[in-house]
């Protein structure tokens, strides 16, 4: 769905964000997901009150999250 080079940059971008904030590892970001869909209340993966429902949310995230994982342990990450 993402064009890998808008990702690469957006990555970049991350890890220059993430060293200049001198983050720790577990800090920075392995991977990122992009999606077309808002997180809403009518989708139901915020509450009215606009807080992410991490359940529903991973859930619904469940194949991208699995591919993101699958491929970092291709990388050896």
């Amino acid at each position: 769905m993402t064009d890998p080079g808008f990702k690469k940059l957006v990555m970049a971008e991350i890890g220059r964000l993430a060293t200049e904030n001198k983050l720790s590892g577990l800090e920075r970001p392995k991977d990122i997901c992009f999606t077309l869909n808002a997180f809403s209340i009518d989708n139901n993966i915020l509450t009215p009150t606009f807080k992410l429902k991490r359940n529903i949310a991973r859930e619904v995230f469940k194949p991208q999250i699995d591919a993101m994982y699958t491929e970092l342990v291709k990388q050896g990450l």
